[in-house]
């Protein structure tokens, strides 16, 4: 009589290994067809699922080769034991690196979504796309304003300059004084950007205001420029690339104020030009 045959393996002479290669195959294809899923963008599939996935097939082989030759423990201890050391080696480090978190297809994560505030909720002035999930996110959340505010404030009349007080009872040459002096000021906050300090313009860009045939004609010209603006009109003959722009917000004080000071300054002497003028006009 012959001695039993040591092993399960693939030397039993009842054995069919049909089923077990099936087995098998069945296990190497599934695994890595699911290790594929990132590569079609599918799941953004973590590095500890990918690990897992490698151990389950390298279980599979082993368990292959196993049954193949007969399954001693030597085969077990062999195979096995690096396996395990490199899964707990693996793990700990992705532990200190903290790289565990699963991320799947359809989700953010907790960075974004902590930054900008809701995915297609509500109003917005300006979204962003996220390049992972193909979500919206609010980037400037709509807030409700209104320029009614704004606007009120601006139709209400403007407080009177301090400089002006009793100006109606001031002698004429008291009243120069107080425009020039007040002009000044609003001269250098509005007009000497373009004009120039010394009104002497910008050669072709913005026109003098010295020797200005304007300057020096009828305040009535004069205060209509100022109030309505001037483009295209050519100047002592020459023409200025600048359009002058209108100047409707200063106050009736401020525009009489400002044109009698370029009317009596850098050698220029016309008449002056008093706040109900302005107001006759506006």
């Amino acid at each position: 009589m012959s001695a039993p045959q040591q092993g399960g393996g693939h030397a039993s002479a009842d054995h069919n290994p049909i089923r077990g290669y099936l087995i098998i195959f069945a296990i190497l294809t599934a695994t890595t067809v699911f290790e594929m899923i990132p590569l079609f963008g599918l799941a953004d599939l973590p590095g500890w699922l990918l690990i897992a996935l490698s151990a389950a097939k390298f279980v599979a082989v082993c368990s292959f080769f196993m049954h193949l030759v007969g399954d001693h423990p030597i085969f077990s201890r062999l195979f096995y034991i690096p396996l395990v050391m490199v899964i707990l080696t693996v793990s700990v480090l992705m532990t200190l690196f903290g790289s565990w978190t699963l991320q799947y297809q359809g989700a953010d994560s907790d960075e974004t979504a902590a930054q900008y505030a809701g995915v297609h909720e509500g109003d917005c002035n300006s979204w962003v796309t996220s390049p992972f999930t193909g979500n919206m996110y609010c980037s400037s959340p709509w807030i409700a304003f209104s320029t009614a505010p704004a606007y009120e404030a601006l139709q209400q009349p403007a407080a009177d300059i301090p400089e002006f007080a009793g100006f109606d009872g001031k002698t004429p040459e008291e009243k120069e004084a107080i425009l020039v002096k007040v002009g000044e000021a609003v001269y250098g906050t509005n007009c000497a950007a373009c004009h120039q300090a010394n009104g002497t313009g910008l050669a072709g860009v913005f026109p003098p205001l010295v020797n200005d045939p304007m300057v020096a004609g009828p305040a009535e010209a004069h205060v209509n420029v100022v109030l309505k603006g001037m483009n295209g009109v050519a100047i002592n003959g020459v023409a200025y690339a600048a359009a002058m722009p209108a100047w409707p917000q200063l106050t009736d004080q401020q525009i009489a104020a400002v044109i009698t000071y370029e009317r009596k300054s850098w050698g220029n002497n016309a008449t002056v030009v008093e706040p109900t003028q302005v107001a006759a006009l506006r």
